[in-house]
Parts: C-alpha cells; structure tokens; sequence
C-alpha cells in the first residue's frame, strides 16, 4: 500500500497557482497537457524521493541493496530447482525482478494517485495526469537505482549487450508509456471506490506467480500459452530480451502497442467523463 506523500509547502503550492493558470480545460486534453507539464511533476517526483528518504544514509539505494539480496538469494536457490544455468539465471532473473518491482509499485501506488495529494488537487488547479506522471517519474528513478545490480551480473557473468540494447531503450519508453494510462484508470477507479486498492494489491502479488520472472516459458513446454497471454509477460519482455541479446517476438510488440492504443482510449473517456467528480470524491 503506498504512503501518503508529504504536504508540499503551501508557498510552493501557490507557486503551482502561478504556473498552472493555463490548466483549466476540459477532460479531453487534461492528458496532453499533464504530459507537457514536466518542470511540474519532474520537480514533485524529486520532492517525493527526498521526502522518502530523508535522513537515510544509503536513501534510494536501499533498492539496490534489497535487488542484490533478492537476486542472490533466489537465484541461487531457483537455479537449482529449476537446473538453471546459474549465471544465465541470474542475469534473467535480475532484469525481470528489477522491471517487476516498478510495474508493481506503479500500479499499487497508481490506485492512490489522487487520494494520496487530495490537499494538493484541492488547492492548485493542476492536471489530474500530473500527479500520474509524478508518481511514474518518482519509480522510473527508483528503478535506476536498480539497474547498476543488472549492469554487474551482466559483465559479471560475461552477456555484454549488443546493439540490439536500442530496442530495450524502444521497449523502456512503451513501459513507461503504458504506466500513465494504467495509472490514470486505477487511479480513477481508486478514488471511487476505495476497494480498489487492496484488491489490486492482492491481484499483483498473485500475477507475479503467473508472469515469468522467477521462471521461463521455455520451463512449463506446452503450457507456455500462460506467458503468451499475460500482457504483463510482454511488457518485461520487450525491455528483457534486448538486455539478454535474445530475440523478442513481434507477438511482444503488438501486444505492448495494442495496450498504448486501448488503454490511452479508455484513460481519456474516464478523464472525459469523470475529471470533474474526482475532486468531490476525495
């Protein structure tokens, strides 16, 4: 469950006024323009992160230490299991641990995108996609507090990416394209009904049992149609395979891309039809 961020200070909150007064518009374009707001929530996802971490001496790289415990740890003891090569085990395993870690605490946090800064919304009139993008930008960072532990074991264990590496940069911006409209429309749905958040909670601890990330398709033979059907397979994948220099299927591609289409469609129709009552459900 996402803690509640730390109220920004109110002479901050009148500088947002300053800024934002070209923000009333209608649902159609609170999208575009929360998007095009990056001096606005690039800034409140730094703040957030120094609030997190404040006073902390290893402050974000406390992800980095947890990844390397995590990889090492179940690494070691799934590569037997499974009668994995270790060091192609860990590789695969830390790439897919480190992007899962983000897609979950986006979509966990996503559910609480406006009920988490309900004194902000109130106060400044401001896209309601900004505080989305914020809480994407805050994780993006996070994650790349992750990635040096991806960048050891990689030259570690000797799988130097190629230039295929460009697709997994092609790969990262439609994760990260995929997190806004995912965060929009359960942060919608989070503000009015507030069942949401723990039930999506518990739905994506369970999806991480379903989505290769401890284990490869390539594991269960003719029972990999569970991999090929679970977007969020696809969504790992096409930022995993690039990194690995293995082959990422077009099926990944098509899938990654047909979410941007439907899911940016049914963000906007929620924005369109429920911005306005957002504010008198927090």
């Amino acid at each position: 469950m996402a803690t509640r961020s730390t109220p920004l200070p109110i002479t901050f909150a009148e500088r947002l006024h300053a800024v934002a007064g070209w923000c009333v518009h209608g649902g159609n374009q609170d999208i575009l323009n929360g998007l095009s707001a990056v001096h606005i929530w690039g800034y409140l996802g730094l703040h957030d992160i120094r609030q997190r971490y404040r006073r902390s001496v290893l402050g974000p790289f406390w992800f980095t230490l947890t990844t390397i415990i995590l990889v090492t740890v179940i690494g070691i003891l799934y590569s037997r299991l499974l009668n994995q090569n270790l060091s192609n085990y860990l590789t695969y395993l830390a790439v897919g641990l480190v992007i899962w870690q983000y897609i979950a605490a986006v979509v966990n946090e996503g559910c609480t995108a406006f009920t988490s800064v309900d004194y902000l919304i109130k106060q400044v009139k401001l896209p309601l996609t900004v505080h989305v993008a914020r809480l994407v930008w805050r994780n993006f960072l996070i994650m790349l507090h992750s990635f040096p532990v991806v960048v050891l074991l990689l030259i570690v264990c000797g799988q130097i990416p190629d230039w295929g590496i460009l697709f997994a940069a092609a790969g990262l911006a439609a994760l990260l394209a995929n997190s806004v409209w995912v965060g929009i429309v359960v942060g919608i749905l989070g503000t009015r009904f507030r069942d949401i958040p723990p039930t999506v909670g518990n739905l994506i601890q369970v999806a991480f049992f379903f989505t290769p990330v401890l284990w490869s398709p390539e594991n269960i033979g003719d029972r990999a149609w569970i991999a090929m059907y679970n977007p969020l397979y696809h969504l790992i994948e096409v930022v995993r395979g690039p990194v690995l220099n293995r082959p990422v299927a077009a099926q990944s591609w098509l899938w990654v891309g047909g979410m941007l289409i439907v899911g940016f469609a049914a963000a906007n129709w929620l924005m369109n039809r429920y911005r306005a009552r957002v504010p008198y459900w927090l």
